[in-house]
């Protein structure tokens, strides 16, 4: 791919949307308005069957922008892949619609995995939560987010900045969770290596890719970039955060954390990353947890009928994909250059939960 000037491009940065053109703009911006330091960047918008008039929007506005219009929604990891299957330039940067990047994002990303060794093959950039925060106090009711480390209140005046994300941590358990979730940004400082990127926003080595592989499109969205990260990391690979590349995210502004489209595919691609990769004896363990805990919620009734209804159709999905990932199983194991039970050492244990707690 080349840059505006017909030059190749030394970074593709690719967003993928879906009828989210009030996001896609701002996104758009906040790249238009990057200090590149003399990187040559190509803008790639993949448009996921979008009806809103996305697509006529950022032809109309934003010429120099690559525009890809797929015919259906692929997903996140299917729309990402279609410009993940065939980058040609060293870095890719990955950015979420609702995500609006700093000025230094780009270049931050950019010159940071330049430096660092081969088998880096991610950076995960820090995603902080757009909405602006104040400490709660005991008259305020409702709207109280419980952070990692106090109790805060959206406010468009406040002078707290909360963290979405320093990249991705899967628990002893098998839970996928941000670090630094709710986490005041200015007392967060994460380590530098991390088990995975996060998807929101993150840069990847192509050279990395071309080995493990892009995104699994059978997960279509939520768990991909742990999946992927995974992937990684049992082909040798490590991930690390750059605390220099930021953005400001519209969390979950594309599909809300309630939706029964999030709690399906938040379900069942848990459950398909564990069994493609993970130790077997893990993975065993999560499946018949989860199998035990639908059946409890069902003869109890202790949740809705239709949140038991989303996890049967979870179980019956993974059933039918069960084939499909074990063949993929095979195929990570043959080329992975780390034991499975080397890699588990770095998930996490469980924390105490609170609300919001839960990434996925």
């Amino acid at each position: 791919m080349t840059d505006d000037q017909g030059a190749p491009a030394d970074v593709v940065v690719v967003t993928v949307t879906y009828n989210g053109a009030d996001l896609v703009a701002r996104c758009l911006n906040g790249l238009l308005k990057q200090d590149l330091r003399g990187l040559r960047m190509q803008v790639v918008v993949v448009d996921n069957a979008s009806t809103d008039g996305t697509a006529a929007l950022v032809a109309q506005h934003y010429p120099h922008v690559r525009l890809i219009r797929s015919p259906v929604n692929l997903g996140f990891a299917g729309g990402n892949n279609v410009v993940l299957d065939t980058v040609e330039s060293p870095y890719v940067i990955l950015i979420n619609n609702d995500a609006v990047p700093e000025p230094g994002f780009v270049a931050a990303l950019v010159e940071s995995l330049a430096a660092s060794p081969a088998t880096v093959g991610a950076l995960t950039a820090t995603v902080l939560l757009a909405d602006r925060f104040r400490p709660a106090t005991s008259s305020d009711h409702g709207d109280v987010v419980h952070g990692a480390d106090g109790n805060y209140v959206p406010d468009p005046m406040g002078q707290v900045t909360l963290v979405n994300s320093t990249g991705n941590e899967v628990r002893t358990d098998g839970f996928g969770v941000d670090r630094g979730w709710l986490c005041d940004a200015r007392s967060h400082h994460p380590e530098r290596d991390v088990f995975g990127f996060c998807g929101a926003a993150a840069i990847l080595r192509t050279d990395a890719l071309r080995d493990v592989g892009t995104f699994d499109p059978d997960f279509f969205l939520y768990y991909e970039d742990t999946d992927l990260s995974w992937r990684l990391r049992l082909a040798g690979y490590t991930i690390e955060h750059s605390a220099d590349a930021v953005v400001h995210h519209v969390h979950a502004a594309s599909t809300s954390e309630g939706s029964e489209l999030f709690r399906f595919h938040d379900g069942r691609n848990r459950l398909l990353m564990l069994l493609k990769s993970a130790t077997p004896q893990r993975a065993v363990r999560a499946i018949a947890r989860y199998v035990l805990t639908t059946c409890s919620i069902a003869v109890r009734r202790s949740q809705p009928a239709a949140h038991v209804r989303t996890r049967c159709r979870v179980l019956m999905s993974f059933l039918r994909l069960t084939p499909k990932m074990l063949r993929k199983r095979r195929a990570i194991g043959r080329t992975a250059r780390v034991p499975r039970a080397e890699v588990e050492r770095l998930l996490v244990p469980p924390q105490p939960r609170s609300p919001g707690a839960y990434r996925r």
